[in-house]
């Protein structure tokens, strides 16, 4: 919470016996993205360990994101169901002033570990895109965004944490007097919050970007190229709730209804983290996919070869049925999906003119 004038706490209304509230739609929203995260996720490390039998570190870095996102999404449905954050700050019960402070402070050091995460393994994953093309320049931008995105995590975390001196003061704005009761000295959380989400929003845009001229470059048919872009490019969902966020955040500016105005924020900072997780899956959904058609195709391949009374022609058409999934559904070739023991991969413009 803030530190609220006397005359603004004199001008609240009583607290209402039946307070307004926001709803059902948080937990709604915010349940359902975590399990369409979930399962997505579970589908990327089947992909990876049944069918590309290797997972890579950007694989391994979104299956650590998810653990803080499942304590931002804990945390969420706990700020209604628990904290009674979806109601006006004047029908708040003055006990959980000082627990809902606690709260909202490890949700965003929660929701910054993990869309630190899911930020750094877009990022590695460029760098494994292009590690056998000599783009110096471009590894180096890639390199570069990884130690900005680390250094702004610990300098948004150490800032928000101890923003107050002492440290207890930033949970003691409670009560009647809404400020602690000994001296103390407190940067705006309002201005750290506001700052951080901005700053990342904007780091947010530059990673979604970063690819574009990779693919560009590449030898590809006009339409898998604009395909392929796309596919990142829905990692600008991303960029969208962020947007959102901070000019929810904003608005903290101008009004002291602190837990009514603060909702959205609650859970697009989820749909965030769940966002960020099911688009950087994507590629291993079309393995998914592939493989299932593939499966498909090789069952009723050998169906017709049975009647026909021949083998022949059951293992010729599975063959022309794999080819021609891998390439009506893979956006790269399938050795990119691959990470080898020596993590190499095949990215040479004469096999990308294969897909």
């Amino acid at each position: 919470m803030i530190s609220i004038p006397p005359n603004i706490v004199d001008s609240w209304p009583a607290p209402a016996a039946n307070p307004e509230t926001r709803g059902p739609t948080l937990p709604i929203i915010v349940f359902t993205f975590y399990t369409l995260a979930g399962i997505v996720l579970c589908l990327r490390f089947y992909a990876k360990i049944r069918i590309s039998h290797a997972i890579c570190a950007e694989d391994t870095l979104v299956g650590l994101a998810m653990l803080p996102t499942t304590g931002v999404t804990i945390a969420v449905l706990l700020s209604k169901w628990e904290y009674l954050l979806d109601r006006h700050v004047w029908d708040l019960p003055p006990k959980m002033y000082r627990p809902s402070n606690v709260l909202a402070t490890i949700t965003f050091v929660l929701f910054c570990s993990a869309s630190t995460l899911v930020r750094v393994s877009f990022l590695v994953f460029y760098r494994r895109l292009i590690q056998h093309l000599h783009w110096r320049l471009y590894i180096r931008v890639i390199h570069a965004t990884i130690l900005f995105a680390i250094g702004l995590y610990i300098a948004y975390i150490l800032g928000l944490v101890f923003r107050c001196s002492p440290f207890k003061a930033a949970y003691d704005f409670n009560p009647p007097s809404f400020r602690p009761s000994y001296p103390h000295h407190c940067a705006s959380r309002e201005v750290l919050i506001f700052s951080g989400s901005t700053v990342m929003t904007i780091l947010d845009f530059w990673v979604m970007l970063l690819p574009g001229p990779i693919v560009w470059q590449l030898n590809l048919p006009t339409k898998r190229r604009i395909g392929v872009l796309g596919m990142f490019l829905l990692g600008m969902l991303i960029c969208v709730c962020g947007a959102l966020k901070s000019n929810y955040i904003f608005g903290l500016f101008h009004t002291y209804d602190e837990p009514w105005v603060a909702c959205p924020i609650w859970i697009l900072s989820a749909l965030e983290l769940h966002i960020g997780i099911l688009c950087s899956s994507v590629p291993s959904l079309r393995v998914v996919a592939r493989e299932g058609l593939r499966k498909r195709h090789e069952n009723l391949a050998c169906r017709r070869g049975r009647q026909n009374g021949g083998s022949g022609s059951s293992s010729s058409d599975s063959s022309l049925a794999h080819t021609h999934l891998k390439r009506s559904i893979l956006p790269f070739p399938p050795s990119t999906y691959h990470c080898t023991h020596s993590d190499q991969l095949e990215f040479s413009d004469r096999s990308f003119s294969d897909v």
